[in-house]
């Protein structure tokens, strides 16, 4: 959110863009640009001598700045030659775009691109390129890369730098050949619940690692949750994810994919990291039913009075096993403080049930389930590299 601030005609202000979050009761709850907003343009009216600025950062210190080739954010350091924090002792120094070879663009956003490349020492990886000047992504990429940074978990997607050139930023990600949820969800329609649970257990690794450094991720939906033939289940898109100085601590803004929020982040009350196990109950409800929750709300509205309104999406008896019925009404419990923890859902009955019981055991029942599978854009796991590279490629297009 923006807000009118004085304008300093010093060098230091001239150099770096600043300005402070802040929205009107207006342009707030509807999403609008306060250059848009009557109340806004209104308020300016009456003072003149103030400058609305377009960047959203909180102080001088965390603001933007583009200087001897480089993009600066707070502590994050982005050069054509790698990435560094200057509050940490080691950096991510020796990726640039002479080192990556594009194979295929494999996907596109209004201002963004992910595409498909080779490193020089013949990794496949993810290449995610952002162009900086967009307003809405800035702020993103910036969080994505500090929470990616420190990240050193096997169920995080991997990171392996970022580096800035011609205004646009790259991030260099761990490629994951199966794709998310969402795709898997397309080419066979639902996932049986040992696999399921085999994945939940994943997911679930993830988000507690996230809690542990004090991290609510804010945007776990199938697309978030990636899937490779090795069996793998990560998280990604951490460009929302927002840090919370305690454990105890709420959040109070509204991003992430709304379909999947919680009920309490639907009403913008404060929330904190039960919303993530909400929206991961949505998701494996999913899975398992092979649509969403809610099939019924075909418009917002109908959307917010149904997951207000309604009781949670529990499944039916007779239409899952009584372990998994339980497992998602602990995860989808209107009353936050009612949802089970992270860690806690690791030893559920259901995930014991199926063997669902470490990162290890985990991957082998997923890559064996991906290994039966003969659909054509699934991939076979004892192809040839070639084979294996173009079927890959195959599958980031979808």
């Amino acid at each position: 959110w923006r807000r009118f601030v004085d304008w300093d005609p010093s060098e230091e202000a001239k150099r770096l863009l600043v300005a402070k979050r802040a929205h009107c009761c207006a342009c707030g709850p509807l999403f609008l640009s306060p250059r848009g907003c009557f109340c806004c343009a209104w308020s300016r009216m009456r003072r003149p001598n103030l400058t609305l600025n377009d960047v959203g950062a909180d102080s001088l210190e965390e603001s933007f700045a583009i200087e001897n080739g480089q993009f600066v954010k707070g502590h994050v350091e982005i050069s054509s030659n790698g990435v560094s924090r200057t509050d940490r002792s080691y950096s991510y120094q020796g990726l640039s775009s002479e080192d990556v070879n594009v194979i295929k663009v494999i996907g596109r956003g209004t201002s963004s691109q992910v595409s498909l490349v080779r490193h020089n020492n013949g990794l496949l990886m993810a290449l995610k390129i952002i162009n900086m000047y967009e307003k809405s992504k800035r702020n993103q990429i910036m969080e994505e890369i500090a929470a990616l940074y420190d990240a050193s978990c096997p169920s995080l997607v991997g990171f392996y730098g970022a580096f800035y050139q011609e205004g646009s930023i790259s991030i260099a990600l761990e490629y994951m050949d199966q794709g998310c949820l969402g795709t898997v969800l397309e080419n066979y329609q639902r996932i049986p619940e040992p696999v399921l649970a085999a994945v939940t257990f994943q997911a679930l690794w993830g988000l507690g690692y996230l809690r542990h450094a004090k991290r609510v991720h804010r945007d776990i939906k199938p697309q978030n949750i990636l899937c490779n033939s090795n069996g793998e289940v990560k998280l990604t898109d951490f460009g929302i994810s927002k840090e919370l100085e305690n454990s105890i601590g709420l959040c109070q803004t509204f991003v992430g994919t709304f379909k999947y929020m919680s009920p309490e982040r639907i009403q913008s009350h404060p929330y904190s990291y039960a919303s993530d196990i909400w929206s991961l109950g949505l998701v494996l409800m999913e899975c398992a039913q092979g649509s969403y929750p809610y099939p019924e709300c075909r418009t917002y509205i109908d959307m917010v009075q149904t997951i207000l309104e309604s009781p949670p999406p529990i499944p039916e008896k007779g239409t899952a096993s009584a372990e998994f019925i339980d497992f998602a009404t602990c995860c989808l419990k209107k009353t936050p403080k009612e949802r089970v923890r992270a860690d806690v859902l690791l030893s559920a009955p259901w995930l014991t049930k199926h063997g669902a019981t470490s990162i290890e055991t985990c991957q082998v029942i997923v890559r064996g389930w991906f290994a039966s599978k003969k659909a054509p854009n699934v991939f076979n796991i004892g192809a040839s590299s070639q084979q294996q590279e173009n079927k890959d490629m195959m599958e980031m297009g979808n």
